[in-house]
């Protein structure tokens, strides 16, 4: 995936109604106003220094959210979505020569436990886990996550069988594979899953204007949310770049599928100053209503404007 991003921010949707109705009416910004850091990785900033961030994961936790999101060498808590502290962490060891911290992180709850995972191709990269995240109390679940995988995402079922899903690419499919919830050992191979089908559904065509000129569109940052039964695949498309890049879904009865896609997007924001809303996650706030967090990015270094979001019908709107 295309990852040259300028300024980077959130676009959080709300999927229903009545999240804050026990307490006081508030007004929130969209995209959230949080002091995020530059980018870290050298080449990305030789036009010139820039903050940038993306691929955001929220997670309800012990009664707070927890949000990651790529290369911040830390993580925010809130109690409210509305106040968020940040907690400095760097995810690497001393071996690790990379400069990537997390990108396009994995972070799931399982049992009483917080785990989280980045994005590696490489053999000898931990999962690291937590009971108390807001004091930054970490260790490593695993020293090595053999298998890797770019875009992960890990998703705990009723059943308390633990799923991975990763991929990016314009040639290759996303993946699933089930992992034993102990020791994070694949059980089998990673089972293809969904690839893109631009000829049919257009906003999954490549470039500005949707014509797929010069490349096949990318897919990416996997994750799957289950409701009624049903297991919901989303996934990024088609280049993080462009206006158009959202968060499209498709529906399957088991967590390996087979999944069949919805012709629209559930997440998009094609207009305006601040473009884009894909490679995000939906959760669940204290009252179990569904929200998205997702990227939005911003192409030029400037004030802000924002970006808020009321109603039943997730209407955005912008000052």
């Amino acid at each position: 995936m295309m990852k040259q991003k300028y300024i980077t921010m959130f676009l959080m949707l709300l999927l229903s109604t009545g999240a804050f109705a026990q307490k006081k009416q508030l007004t929130y910004c969209n995209p959230i106003n949080l002091d995020y850091g530059y980018t870290p990785i050298p080449n990305f900033s030789e036009q010139g220094r820039h903050r940038a961030t993306a691929d955001p994961v929220i997670v309800t936790y012990k009664g707070d959210y927890y949000l990651f999101s790529t290369n911040q060498w830390g993580y925010w808590w809130s109690s409210d979505m509305y106040n968020w502290k940040f907690v400095s962490k760097n995810f690497l060891r001393p071996e690790h020569k990379v400069y990537d911290d997390l990108c396009a992180p994995s972070v799931w709850v399982q049992g009483d436990t917080m785990l989280v995972f980045g994005s590696t191709y490489s053999k000898n990269f931990p999962i690291w886990m937590s009971t108390d995240p807001k004091n930054n109390e970490w260790k490593e679940a695993v020293h090595e996550f053999e298998i890797g995988g770019w875009d992960p995402a890990h998703f705990v079922d009723d059943d308390g069988k633990l799923y991975m899903y990763n991929g990016s690419s314009n040639s290759y499919p996303l993946y699933g594979i089930e992992l034993n919830r102990k020791t994070f050992e694949p059980i089998g191979t990673r089972k293809e899953l969904l690839l893109l089908n631009p000829d049919r559904f257009g906003w999954q065509r490549f470039g500005e204007y949707l014509d797929n000129t010069f490349l096949d569109p990318f897919m990416e940052g996997a994750w799957v949310t289950k409701h009624n039964s049903k297991y919901y695949l989303q996934y990024g498309a088609p280049g993080t770049e462009f206006s158009g890049y959202a968060d499209g879904v498709a529906v399957g009865p088991t967590p390996l599928g087979p999944f069949e896609h919805q012709s629209t997007p559930f997440s998009w924001k094609p207009g305006g100053f601040a473009r884009g809303a894909g490679h995000g996650a939906t959760y669940q706030d204290k009252w179990n209503n569904y929200w998205h967090v997702s990227t939005i990015a911003i192409g030029v270094k400037t004030t802000l404007n924002a970006v808020w979001v009321s109603g039943q019908q997730a209407l955005i709107k912008t000052m």
